[in-house]
Order: structure tokens, then C-alpha cells, then sequence
């Protein structure tokens, strides 16, 4: 550590310790001449007080010194300053201002915005920066990172700050800014982040670790965090399905929670027009509990083909508008076309998927996801395939190299396949062929055998699409209620490696396209669902076969035939709909890329309608046929267009904030504790801005200490003066040294004269 004087000139005050010196010096009392008879008890008396007088004037001397000397040196206000830490306040600095810029910061609280309140508070900062600083702003939003010309520059950027889907967390931007002030080693490195303290911003996240590494660079958190507020939230929506039949239900889900006192508030589904206004379906009276999570469930009826979106609202408004409302889209069509190849008898042992993709009940009513027909696998061949837009194949043994060679050009078309492997496979050595494993995206090993009820479907999250719609029952999924005794082994192509294994392929782009993607597995780890994508199609795969009857003794599993197999209903459609589904991004994370598929190439260009109103071009992969929107950060919904009114192709598509970005919940003292890093010091207001700034680029100033010691050594002073300097009660009084030594002493007669007739001089300052 380090001191120094805010006013050095004034210790030349110090020299006033010579004061007490000169007055002791000069104030010495002098001897009074008194005339005693008996010298002896004089002279033991006199030096005896000599050398207790000694002792308390050079205490009382001390102290008086002590006393001006600490009073000089308050009055030069000392200042501690930390080595390395804290540097001269007059110097230039380079500090990097860091704003998260999420939509939460549009909480408002005393009508100001988190953001504002946090433009406020820079603009204060900056009028405390010395002369020449650079300064440097970065935003969550991204883009570039530079210091500005001049502070008033700097100052203009954070008025044109504004929300928005988050590029980069808070730490990446702190490290962005870390990197910036590396660039000027020469002078002294300041950080202040604008934050709002909350668990969106930090839960699972910190910047402990990125500030150890940086201790040359001071730190200072500005929280710009509201208390007390109070806000509907609408976190989530969750959809039935993304591509519904015609006439069918659509199950809309929302996640809702409060924050603030209890409250009723109603909460709307809202269906958007060809007019480009939003129509309402529905409305539910909501009771909200404070910092509860709650969910609201919508069914949406009446949906005409082609492309629909919505949105559900919050009826009414609060402190943030950001999550008020949630977009969604669907495409409603006529039932998908689905060729099922069962082996003989194809009635038996393609009966459990016939059940579960196409119920009967359904099909009559014309409800139906999926238009199936069920087929020997034997004629698969013989079986025109372009009618369909996606097939699936029960326990297929092997295949002829030519029948592989045309599904893999019919998948890679747009379409789907998913494949149920079981004991018809036999021989894997057969059923490996180049063929197959460039269909599959691998190779079947071994069978895996398990007498024992111990394994089965063990999925590690349900973030896939084949997945999701798990969600709504999370972990009461009673997989273990269906265990898996058998299953094929499948190994995943290597990119690097041929068809057999054994060659090394040529590397490119497509090179990872050549090898299945595990989704789920099992519980002792192998894969149980695989992804492979081929060409504009996909092709899924299922390790353990649904075949076989419930008293066949050679069965591999119970996923069918358990009780109440409703796990594997809801599996068997995923898993196909996420095969004949070619437009997997019609609902998105604002921010992200979307990837709309046009099935048309004779376009080279369309135009994206975005929820302000805005059109702009897109270029189309002809190739493909589909378009990447990357402009996606305002959340709502989205139109492409291509080709004119006539014959023209219109998709959609809806972006939607992250939950996170609207969870303005704060963190606990030990989030912060655990996200800031121990010792964080953390400024709410400008008057805690300001001081903390002088704190850390000045030091603590130590004068009102060094006052309270002077205060300490002048109330010591008087103390030992007045302890020193009582008044005693034989002042002035001639010591009676006769006493007892015959009448004369009693009677108050003057003592006889000294021999020789000399008087004796006695110091009375000394007696």
C-alpha cells in the first residue's frame, strides 16, 4: 500500500512541534529562596520530586508534539492508495463502459427503463474522467469494439443504445473490453459494468475467473437493478405440433409467472389475419401467484391449410413490455402420405405403428396426422414411391444394393425415413453393405442381449424435436416400465473412413453429413435413435424393433406391448414427423438464423416481411431451395414471399425472446457473491458512482483519522496536565521540618537560625 498528501505544503505545519519545546524551555519555574533548618531531609525531598518531574514534562512534551504533528498531517489530507490498484487521479485512464442491452433492461421503475437509468449513470461517470482518457463502449448486442475519438463520442453511443436479443453474454462482452484495454498498456485500465443484477443475466454464469486473470484493470459493477417491481411474465409457449391437419385441435401451452403481489390478470390467444390484424380466439382469467410459475392452456380451432401464425398476450399492461407477448407458427395441411413396409405378415408385425402413426378412429374422422398404408416389405420395390412424403420400415431384413441406392436418391429428395431395426436384419456382415451404411449413416455390430428388466430408453434431455413434446411431462416418463432385453449395436460411419472403414475419404464440407448423429440412448449408453441427414432428407433410425407380438418368447422389448404404452405412441410420430418434416425453423430463438424451405429452385430471390412492417430481399439457394434469415432479433412473426401472386410459395416463421433474456428475477446475495467474484463492489446510485470512482482511482482519503488522533493526543494533553499540575494542600506553605523537635516547632515560632547565620535557597518549583 501506498500514502500520499492531497496538499503536501501544509506539513510544513509539523514544524510547530518545536512550540511546546521553546514554552517548556521558556516557562521552567524558577527556585524560591526559603530558609530551612534541617538541609538533610531537603536535599532527599528535592531529588526525589527531580526525577518524578523528569518523567511527566517529557510525556506532556510528547504529547503536545504528538498533537500538532497529527493535526499537520490531517490538515495535508493523507491519502492510501493501492500498489498497482489505485493510481494518480490526474493521469488519464482507459475505461471500457460494458451495458447488458437484453430485453429485460426495459423493466421500468420510477418511468425510467434499466437502460436509461444506466445511460444516466455513465453520463456522470464520464464527467469524472480525467482530461485525454479513452473510453470504449460494448453492448450485449454486439458489434464493434473500438474506443471512441472523444468522451462526448462515447457518450453519444450510449444514447443510441437500445434492446434487443442479446449476441454475447455479459462476460463475453467483459472480455471483449479486457481485450480492448490490453491495446494501451501505458495507461490505467477501468471497467465499469452496467448491470441489472439479475438471474437471467448471471445464473450459471460468472466473471470471478475473467477478473482474476485482469487485476491490473479495476473493476466497478453499476447496478442498475429495480426493486419492487412488479411484472407478468409469459416465459414460454409450447405447441401441440408445428404442422397440424386440417380440422384438427391446436394445443397452445404458455408459462406464465409473477412477480410482485398476487394478482388476476387474463391472458389472450390471438390468431393473425390476411389483413395483417390479430384476431382473438380465446381469453382465460389467470390467478398469478407471487414468484410462482404457472401455465395456461389454449386449443385453437378452425385453422384453414397453409401457413398460420399467432401470438398469446397478456390482456392489459405492466413494468416490461418485452414479455407480454409470445408469436408462434404452424403449417396446416391435408394428412402426410406414409408407406409403412412391414415383413410378412405385414398386418401383424406393421400393426403397432399402423396404430400409432394412423389410428382408425382418426383416419374415418379425417383428423389423422399421417394418410399410412401398410405394405409387405417384399413389394416395396414394386411399390410407386412418389405419392409419399415419407416411409418407414418395420424390422427390415437385407436389402438389394439397388433398392438402397433408390431410397437413398428418394430421401435425399425431401423426404423422410425412418427405420425400425430388429432380428430380420440377422447377419450383419449382409446387411452392412456400402449401400446401406451410406442410406443409415452407420453399420449394425452385434446384438446386445439383457435377460435382466434393467435397461431401457434413457433420454439425457429433451432438447431434439423427436423430444420436445416431453416436456409437458418431463421426468414422470415411465421408460423403466418398458425395458429393452435386445437391441442392435450401431457405430456411427467415420467421416475420415469409407464405406467399410478402411480407406480414408476425401475431406470437405459434406464430410460429417456421412455419419448418423445419436439422439437418445439407452441406459447402458448405446445409441437408440440415430439421425442422419441425406441430402434435403432425413433418415431416422431405431435400434430395437416394435414387431413383435406381446407372448412371442423371442421379443426384444416392450415398448409397444407394456402397459399403457403411450411413451411410444408419441415416439413413433416424432420420430416420423421430424423425418417428412423438410421445415424444421418455423419457430426460433430471436437472434438466431431461421432456414425456411421454399420447394422451389426457379426463384432467385424472396422477400422477408419482418414484425415492424420492414420488407427486405433474401437471396435463395437454388440448390436447395431454401433461404437463410439472419435479421431475426426483433421478436414476432415473419413472412417469406416468392414468386408473385399467382403460383407464388408464402412460409413464416416466428422468433420468440429466450426465457433468460426476460428473467429480470435478482440474484441473492450469494448469486452475486458467486457471479461477481468476492470483494465486488457494487455502486446503485450516482452518488455511490461517484464516490467509488474517487475511491478507486484516487484512494481513501485518511484526514478524518488523523483529526480523531489529534483530538485523542491534545484530550491525553489535558489529562495528564491537570493530573500533573493539581493543586496540593501545602502549596505556599513552608515545610515544617522542626516539627517534633521541641516546643518552638509546636508554638509556630520561626526556626533558629541556620549556622554562620546563611539563609538555604530552595527551588519551590522542585519541593
Amino acid at each position: 500500500m501506498g500514502l500520499s498528501f492531497l496538499t503536501p505544503a501544509l506539513l510544513a505545519g509539523a514544524a510547530l512541534v518545536a512550540v511546546p519545546v521553546i514554552l517548556h524551555l521558556i516557562m521552567r519555574r524558577k527556585p524560591v529562596p526559603r530558609a530551612f533548618p534541617a538541609m538533610r531531609f531537603l536535599r532527599q525531598r528535592a531529588a526525589a520530586n527531580r526525577r518524578r518531574l523528569r518523567v511527566s514534562h517529557l510525556l506532556l512534551l510528547l504529547l503536545r508534539m504528538a498533537a500538532l504533528a497529527v493535526l499537520a498531517l490531517a490538515l495535508a489530507r493523507p491519502t492510501l492508495r493501492g500498489a498497482g490498484w489505485l493510481a494518480d487521479g490526474e493521469k488519464p485512464v482507459a475505461a471500457v463502459l460494458v451495458f447488458d442491452t437484453s430485453p429485460r433492461m426495459e423493466l421500468r421503475q420510477a418511468n425510467r427503463t434499466r437502460l436509461q437509468e444506466a445511460a444516466a449513470l455513465a453520463r456522470a461517470l464520464a464527467a469524472k474522467l480525467p482530461p485525454a482518457s479513452q473510453v470504449a463502449v460494448i453492448d450485449t448486442g454486439g458489434g464493434p469494439v473500438s474506443f471512441s475519438p472523444t468522451v462526448a463520442a462515447a457518450l453519444a453511443r450510449v444514447d443510441r443504445l437500445a434492446v434487443g436479443a442479446a449476441a454475447q453474454t455479459l462476460p463475453a462482452a467483459m472480455q471483449e473490453g479486457l481485450r480492448l484495454l490490453d491495446t494501451v498498456p501505458e495507461l490505467r485500465h477501468e471497467m465499469f459494468v452496467f448491470t441489472d443484477c439479475s438471474q437471467g443475466a448471471w445464473e450459471g454464469r460468472t466473471a470471478a475467473d475473467l477478473i482474476a486473470t485482469h487485476a491490473d484493470t479495476a473493476v466497478l459493477w453499476v447496478d442498475v437493478g429495480a426493486t419492487g417491481a412488479q411484472n407478468y411474465s409469459l416465459e414460454a409457449v409450447d405447441l401441440s405440433t408445428d404442422q397440424p391437419t386440417a380440422g384438427a385441435t391446436l394445443g397452445v401451452t404458455v408459462e406464465t409467472r409473477r412477480s410482485g403481489p398476487d394478482a388476476n390478470r387474463p391472458v389472450a390467444v390471438e390468431m393473425l389475419g390476411a389483413d395483417g390484424r390479430y384476431a382473438r380466439r380465446a381469453v382465460k382469467p389467470v390467478a398469478w401467484k407471487e414468484g410462482q410459475a404457472g401455465q395456461v392452456d389454449f386449443e385453437v380451432t378452425g385453422l384453414e391449410p397453409g401457413v398460420r401464425q399467432g401470438r398469446v398476450v397478456l390482456d392489459g399492461s405492466d413494468d416490461m413490455e418485452a414479455d407480454n407477448a409470445r408469436y408462434f407458427t404452424v403449417e396446416v395441411g391435408t394428412p402426410a402420405k406414409i408407406l409403412i413396409a412391414a415383413p410378412q405378415p405385414a398386418a401383424d408385425t406393421g400393426r403397432f405403428l399402423l396404430q400409432a402413426i394412423a389410428p382408425a378412429a382418426l383416419r374415418k374422422a379425417g383428423k389423422g396426422r399421417f394418410d399410412a398404408t401398410l405394405i409387405d416389405i417384399g413389394k416395396l420395390d414394386a411399390t410407386p414411391w412418389d405419392g409419399y412424403e415419407g416411409m418407414v420400415l418395420a424390422d427390415p431384413p437385407p436389402l438389394t444394393p439397388r433398392t438402397l441406392d433408390l431410397l437413398w436418391q428418394w430421401v435425399a429428395g425431401g423426404r423422410g425415413l425412418v427405420v425400425w431395426l430388429g432380428p430380420r436384419a440377422a447377419d450383419a456382415g449382409r446387411f452392412n453393405s456400402d449401400a446401406a451404411q451410406k442410406l443409415l449413416g452407420g453399420r449394425i455390430v452385434r446384438v446386445w442381449r439383457n435377460p435382466r428388466e434393467d435397461n431401457f430408453l434413457a433420454p439425457a434431455n429433451l432438447d431434439h424435436p423427436i423430444l420436445s413434446p416431453f416436456r409437458r411431462v418431463g421426468d414422470a416418463v415411465p421408460w423403466q416400465d418398458f425395458p429393452i432385453q435386445r437391441l442392435w449395436e450401431f457405430e456411427p460411419n467415420d467421416p475420415a473412413a469409407d464405406g467399410n472403414g478402411a480407406a480414408p475419404r476425401a475431406a470437405g464440407p459434406d464430410a460429417m453429413a456421412d455419419a448418423a448423429v445419436p439422439v437418445v440412448s439407452y441406459r447402458n449408453g448405446l445409441p437408440a435413435i440415430l439421425e442422419h441427414r441425406v441430402g434435403q432428407g432425413t433418415v431416422v433410425t431405431v435400434t430395437t424393433p416394435v414387431s413383435q407380438a406381446a407372448d412371442d418368447p423371442d421379443a426384444w422389448n416392450m415398448l409397444a406391448t407394456g402397459f399403457e404404452p403411450w411413451p411410444f405412441v408419441i415416439l413413433a410420430n416424432e420420430t416420423l414427423l421430424h423425418a417428412v418434416d423438410t421445415a424444421d425453423d418455423r419457430n426460433i430463438a430471436a437472434g438466431a438464423s431461421a432456414v425456411v424451405h421454399l420447394q422451389r429452385r426457379d426463384v432467385a430471390t424472396a422477400f422477408v416481411s419482418t414484425p415492424g412492417g420492414d420488407d427486405f430481399p433474401a437471396p435463395v439457394d437454388q440448390r436447395r431451395g431454401t433461404v437463410t434469415v439472419t435479421t431475426t432479433q426483433v421478436p414476432g412473426n415473419y413472412r417469406v414471399r416468392s414468386g408473385g401472386d399467382v403460383g407464388g410459395v408464402v412460409r413464416g416463421f416466428s422468433a420468440n425472446l429466450t426465457a433468460e433474456s426476460i428473467d429480470a428475477r435478482r440474484l441473492a446475495d450469494a448469486g452475486l457473491v458467486a457471479a461477481l467474484g468476492p470483494g465486488y463492489r457494487l455502486a446503485k446510485s450516482e452518488a455511490e458512482l461517484v464516490r467509488d470512482v474517487k475511491l478507486e482511482r484516487v484512494g481513501a482519503e485518511l484526514s478524518g483519522w488523523f483529526i480523531l488522533l489529534a483530538a485523542l493526543a491534545m484530550a491525553g494533553d489535558w489529562i495528564v496536565a491537570n493530573r500533573f499540575y493539581a493543586p496540593r494542600d501545602d502549596v505556599g506553605a513552608v515545610p515544617n521540618v522542626g516539627a517534633g523537635a521541641g516546643d518552638a516547632g509546636a508554638s509556630g515560632a520561626p526556626p533558629p537560625p541556620l549556622p554562620g547565620g546563611a539563609g538555604m535557597a530552595v527551588r519551590g518549583g522542585d519541593a
